[in-house]
């Protein structure tokens, strides 16, 4: 989640060559930890439009930041995070600031919140922005129109974690191989891995894996050699919606395989079950992916399609 944010903005020609020197001074002589706060408590991932309610106006010698942020990752260990505002001057709606908030900031409030059913570990909290204030120099990104930025630089911002659930699916194959191999039932010499049907489900497993692999290095692929075009931006949704619904099937498998022995708190199987789970709706989910790679594939400009829902 760190490389999510601090990438796009070192690659971006928007970002001026003084703000990627000092990005990288902090990262790499520092050593400092950069988290990304993009997410509001009013979007919704299935529509995909990012409607900003926090505001940053001008405020004497820098910026004054109101607002509630939502999904912090690492916001308990990161030592500054990036977050997006509407700057209040703005005239465009889709016009948007990112402002860099170290930990000391005045006004920065902590939500922990995240008390959620699976990826616990990123402490993925809810930021409350009270009139914080911040230095001129803390803003490293500006636009009247932040849609293309975004568009530009998918590999960075939901390409990067991609890969991070193909890794959870791979773990709890090679987890389940494990536990099949070591579990042998009372009155029987073999392992539970000699039975048929753990057998086909673990074959099954490797060709829904192997699948997911190969179609997440070809979104690389097409990211290195083409940059963000079309066929690149669908490759990126074919990637993530390939990847998540087969960790759903892996990890629901594997606990399934399991049996009893899995299900309880201590088990590797129920906490990879868990984070499993939560990859079709990690944005963008499962439903948007398709939805995207639908008008690819049928060559649809999405101005010419109606919402999805009726708007205000």
């Amino acid at each position: 989640m760190h490389t999510s944010v601090v990438m796009l903005l070192l690659e971006s020609p928007e970002v001026s060559a003084e703000t990627k020197h000092r990005m990288a001074e902090l990262v790499v002589r520092e050593r400092k930890l950069i988290a990304g706060n993009f997410s509001e408590p009013v979007t919704t991932s299935l529509i995909g439009e990012r409607p900003l309610k926090a505001r940053a106006r001008r405020a004497v010698g820098g910026y004054r930041l109101t607002g509630r942020k939502m999904f912090a990752s690492m916001l308990d260990a990161a030592d500054f995070v990036l977050v997006m505002a509407y700057p209040e001057d703005a005239a465009s709606p889709s016009a948007g600031i990112i402002l860099m908030l170290p930990r000391e900031a005045e006004g920065r409030i902590v939500d922990p919140n995240w008390d959620v059913l699976g990826t616990r570990a990123t402490r993925s909290d809810s930021l409350i922005l009270d009139e914080c204030w911040l230095p001129e120099s803390a803003a490293v990104f500006s636009s009247d129109d932040t849609r293309q930025f975004r568009h530009n630089y998918l590999n960075w911002f939901w390409g990067s974690y991609t890969p991070v659930y193909l890794g959870v699916a791979q773990t709890a194959f090679d987890e389940l191989r494990r536990v099949v191999h070591t579990r042998r039932p009372e009155g029987y010499i073999q392992a539970l891995a000699y039975h048929p049907d753990v057998r086909r489900h673990i074959a099954e497993m490797s060709a829904d894996l192997e699948a997911a692999r190969l179609i997440t290095y070809r979104s690389a692929w097409l990211s290195d050699k083409q940059g963000p075009t079309a066929e690149t931006t669908a490759a990126f949704y074919r990637a993530k919606y390939v990847v998540c619904e087969a960790i759903s099937r892996i990890t629901r498998m594997a606990l399934t395989l399991g049996g009893a022995h899995g299900i309880f708190k201590t088990s590797r199987l129920e906490q990879l079950f868990r984070d499993g789970a939560l990859g079709p709706l990690h944005p963008p989910p499962s439903d948007f992916c398709l939805y995207n790679m639908g008008l690819y594939e049928l060559d649809i400009d999405p101005a010419e399609v109606l919402p999805p829902m009726k708007p205000a």
